[in-house]
């Protein structure tokens, strides 16, 4: 590989290696209309690990910690507020074909949703269904369940009083009727009222869920009324790194999807003013979301904490944790709104189905290959669904790319190959002109033209590829189409690194016969070792899906070369 190839590829390894930090950097969104909320120190969980088993009763809190706003209210306000009920808490749990939802009847929140479909290893105890919620103990402001509601950023006690419950526990089966679980707390003294109905149907990640508040002055709610999702994701991932770092409070406003991620101080307190469709907290494989069905929203509220949580090893991770909530403003003495909760797998096309740009929590790479992952997701699970198998879908794929990219491969190679024949030559004008570099350039450029070499044609074919193969990174990243795919023997999960090895190392030995192949330079041989080790240790800690791509497209690079070697000195026999 002459230099300007190797350059090519180091490039590319540079910016797959810190795309993730210059997204952040350089392709953040276009800012909205922001009103930033005065930050508070929120209530410190202590560190602990992911076994619920371990977990204390209660959170263990620092004890020189501020208090948050959330949870708090208005001391004048207290008296014109309904006083909580105490009633005996009531758990009512849902399941359908998809996951299993559990609800409390303190507050009409939800307490726990597990995805039926997708499990994690905990490194002890086998498989055991994804839980998408933080256990209450974890939570940093202390709010006991998803779909609470508040004023702005002031989460209120109705959170915490007893609801009186409509319906049961119950499984629905496909041809099943929708469910209905209802709470409601009503005050007579006042017509105070709050209800929420949760709507099942017997399949999918959704619930549709009604809420109606009347009197809402009566309950701490000024002019604003806001349902929050305040529990932040739990990771689900042995990569826990990979996972983490995809955590995050979105929404969209205005038809933009916007991305809060970045933390100041370990804290975020967030608000901006715009009618908003939905919002959302995600994490590398799954989300949970907000949908208005009606009226969008007037704002949004985005809350962020920073813990620790360590992994299944038991090695220290930072833990960014996010809750959004969408708000209305209140007209009138009373309230009602619809909204759709989406809970499950961030599936691409589940998620654009169901509109409101939802398919963009998605994460696709950089817009301007987004268009062209979307393509390629869409060949790749069209062969799964014919071949069953991912490994053997992502091999054909790999295949199918040489062949297309084939007339340019072959100049790419033709270049390299015309190089090294060139190599002799170039050494002699650079010992004779080392002096003159004027005189070393016009040379050079002469021997090009008398040989038809271009320079740059061994790398222009990487740059045009450049578009789909940072797609297909993306792909084989992010998608959660290859969570858990299993391929053959060891490799039972293309979206983790291959615990072995043998991928990377494979791979490493087919880009040093590569290199062995096209080297030009005698002082660059040292390259022809280097480059494969660095490549086996980057590629190491990949998605073995990318790995398997990777490893296809270098031997079968190996045997391009091969037959481009051979043609070229076919040609020359019949010149001579």
């Amino acid at each position: 590989m002459d230099k300007r190839s190797i350059m090519g590829f180091l490039l590319i390894m540079v910016i797959l290696i810190l795309w993730p930090y210059w997204n952040k950097l350089f392709f953040k969104d276009d800012p909205q209309p922001v009103q930033t909320v005065q930050s508070t120190d929120s209530t410190e969980v202590a560190d602990r690990t992911l076994s619920t088993d371990t977990m204390p009763e209660s959170p263990i809190v620092n004890p020189n910690a501020k208090p948050s706003t959330m949870g708090e209210v208005e001391p004048d306000k207290q008296a014109s507020m309904v006083a909580p009920a105490s009633r005996p808490e009531k758990a009512v749990t849902v399941e359908n074909e998809d996951f299993i939802v559990t609800m409390s009847s303190n507050g009409g929140l939800i307490k726990s949703i597990k995805l039926k479909n997708y499990f994690i290893e905990n490194g002890t105890d086998g498989d055991n269904l994804v839980e998408l919620l933080a256990p209450e103990e974890r939570n940093p402001w202390n709010v006991p369940g998803a779909i609470t509601l508040g004023d702005e950023d002031r989460i209120l006690p109705i959170n915490r009083t007893g609801f009186e419950v409509e319906g049961y526990s119950t499984v629905l089966h496909v041809g099943d009727s929708p469910k209905t679980i209802s709470f409601t707390f009503s005050d007579s003294a006042t017509g105070a009222m709050v209800r929420k109905d949760y709507t099942f149907q017997p399949e999918k990640y959704q619930i549709k869920f009604r809420l109606t508040v009347e009197n809402p002055a009566a309950f701490g709610f000024d002019d604003k009324i806001t349902v929050g999702w305040m529990v932040p994701s739990w990771p689900t991932e042995k990569d826990f790194k990979g996972d983490l770092d995809q955590f995050g409070g979105f929404y969209n406003m205005g038809g933009e999807v916007v991305d809060n991620k970045d933390l100041k101080e370990g804290k975020l307190d967030l608000a901006a003013t715009g009618a908003t469709e939905w919002v959302a907290n995600r994490t590398k494989y799954f989300t949970n979301v907000i949908v208005a069905q009606g009226d969008p929203g007037d704002e949004i509220y985005v809350k962020g904490a920073q813990s620790k949580v360590f992994d299944y090893e038991g090695k220290s991770h930072s833990w960014e944790q996010y809750g959004v909530g969408l708000t209305y403003d209140i007209r009138g003495n009373s309230f009602q709104e619809d909204f759709l909760i989406y809970s499950g797998p961030l599936n691409y096309y589940s998620l654009d189905e169901l509109g409101h740009n939802l398919s963009q929590l998605v994460d696709m790479g950089w817009k301007v290959f987004r268009p062209f992952a979307i393509g390629i997701l869409w060949i790749l699970v069209q062969l799964q669904s014919l071949l069953g198998n991912f490994g053997v879908v992502i091999i054909i794929f790999s295949l199918v790319m040489k062949i297309v990219f084939w007339p340019l491969t072959q100049k790419s190679s033709r270049s390299m190959m015309q190089m090294k024949e060139l190599q002799p030559k170039l050494s002699e004008v650079k010992e004779k002109f080392s002096k003159d570099p004027k005189r070393l350039n016009e040379e050079t450029m002469k021997i090009y033209k008398e040989h038809g070499f271009n320079p740059f044609g061994s790398c222009l074919p990487i740059l045009v590829q450049m578009p789909i193969f940072w797609a297909l990174f993306s792909v084989l990243r992010n998608s959660i189409e290859l969570r858990a795919a299993e391929f053959v023997f060891w490799i039972t999960d293309l979206s983790q690194k291959d615990p072995t090895w043998v991928l990377p190392i494979f791979m490493g030995l087919a880009m040093f016969f590569q290199q062995k192949m096209t080297i030009t330079d005698p002082k660059q041989k040292m390259m022809a070792y280097i480059m494969p080790v660095v490549f086996v240790f980057i590629f190491g800690s990949m998605a073995s899906g990318l790995v398997l791509y990777w490893t296809v497209f270098s031997v079968v690079g190996v045997g391009e070369q091969i037959l481009v070697k051979r043609k070229m000195e076919r040609e020359k026999l019949a010149k001579a």
